[in-house]
């Protein structure tokens, strides 16, 4: 039994010794999280830079004009189905990444309104990488737990933006 303490004792210490590493990158501006967001690719002659993806960009933008032009978020969902633009999971899936959402055999390949309200919502899209919303309470238990909106790290103007700050604001 002590054996095992000890054991436990090591990897706690690896674990706080990576979460520390891990919390240091996004207060640099580095992307750290495995799948960019909709609209955005990982670079890939750098992995913690987002690059714009031009033809998710485009439904980005639309769904802002759309947005601010007076149409409600299921009204977009549902022009967006109409349209036949695959939602941001199967277009994930149709690009080869390995992606499964929890939600996504549900969904169908359609647009959920929570995912245009996910986007309407995400500050990346004016160009901030936003980053610790989330954090696994434990190396034990890997359950993730939101953090609070003042423990984001927001660092202003790292990649390329879709969508003007203006206009972000206004949407919001």
């Amino acid at each position: 039994s002590f054996k095992n303490v000890m054991n436990d004792e090591y990897c706690r210490d690896i674990s706080n010794k990576v979460r520390a590493s891990l919390d240091r990158k996004p207060s640099k501006g580095e992307f750290i999280v495995s799948l960019a967001s909709y609209g955005y690719f990982k670079d890939p002659d750098d992995r913690h830079r987002l690059v714009v993806d031009p033809a998710a960009a485009q439904v980005v933008r639309s769904i802002f004009q759309w947005f601010s032009g007076g149409m409600s978020i299921i009204g977009i969902a549902k022009k967006l189905n109409r349209l036949g633009v695959p939602n941001p999971s199967q277009y994930k899936k149709q690009l080869g990444l390995n992606y499964r959402h929890p939600a996504g055999q549900r969904c169908d390949g359609l647009w959920p309104d929570s995912s245009v309200r996910r986007i309407l919502k995400n500050r990346i899209y004016t160009g901030d990488m936003v980053q610790n919303k989330a954090k696994i309470k434990s190396y034990k238990v890997q359950v993730c737990a939101p953090v609070p909106e003042d423990k984001w790290i927001v660092v202003p103007t790292t990649h390329e933006a879709i969508i003007p700050r203006e206009e972000f604001d206004a949407v919001q």
